[in-house]
């Protein structure tokens, strides 16, 4: 991307990372010289360029300023702030993209939904990182390795009640404090991501034509849900509409 520039429709926001030379960003009235293995935040709602010559390397990812300020609350002091990469910080990001990139338009959505909370969940990890490096520092790849295990038997069985800390270290054959903890690095609790992945299966099933006769009640328990109130409540609170409403504005 020699020279690109921001400023389009979508509320979105661009973290740009120089793999190889170095690229010039302004913004906001801002300009800062990208170093290799160092990222950027900017927008695309305002007007910006991301300049660099024709051997520099990005990375180059795009996200939605919604669904990233839910991980990072104070994003707007993060734009236009250079963010160093260490290695293995920038080879997860590498994997995640990977993963984004195969995951194609026709994937479930609530898998898409996935691939994005973990990409907003690793940049919330650098900038923590990069705001207090003495105390918290980007995980190891074996961490993150066995954080995707612990989300993959999630996924697989969102459905089951008992679905706990409890369980999950039980099959990965750790400590239920260190699920925990792996969650934790993650700027959010087990009990946090257990409900926001419920939230979108039972969204998902909502929208879905074929399920569209089926009482609201058994794709709550399917979802994992075993109090029909407490899923109404939380689903309204997620997603500004009830789950009824949300199947009617469907059809």
């Amino acid at each position: 991307m020699p020279d690109a520039a921001t400023a389009s429709s979508p509320d979105d926001v661009v973290f740009a990372v120089v793999l190889k030379g170095r690229a010039r960003a302004s913004q906001h009235g801002r300009e800062e010289i990208i170093e290799q293995n160092h990222a950027v935040l900017m927008t695309t709602r305002d007007a910006g360029r991301h300049t660099s010559s024709s051997e520099t390397q990005h990375l180059i990812v795009q996200i939605d300023r919604a669904a990233l300020s839910i991980k990072v609350p104070n994003l707007g002091a993060w734009l236009m702030r250079p963010v160093l990469l260490e290695a293995r910080t920038l080879r997860l990001m590498m994997a995640h993209c990977q993963e984004a990139i195969d995951l194609d338009g026709s994937a479930p959505t609530h898998l898409q939904h996935h691939v994005v909370a973990d990409l907003c969940s690793l940049i919330a990890l650098l900038t923590i990182g990069c705001e207090n490096r003495s105390e918290i520092s980007p995980p190891s790849s074996t961490r993150m390795l066995r954080l995707q295990a612990i989300k993959a038997a999630i996924e697989a069985g969102l459905g089951n009640h008992d679905l706990s800390a409890e369980t999950l270290a039980a099959a990965q054959k750790i400590s239920p404090d260190y699920v925990r903890k792996l969650f934790r690095e993650h700027g959010l609790s087990l009990s946090e991501y257990l409900l926001e992945r419920r939230l979108a299966l039972a969204h998902a099933l909502l929208l879905d034509p074929l399920r569209a006769d089926e009482r609201i009640g058994k794709i709550a328990d399917e979802a994992g849900f075993n109090d029909l109130s407490y899923f109404n409540r939380t689903f309204r609170r997620r997603y500004a509409t009830s789950p009824s409403d949300l199947r009617r504005s469907a059809t």
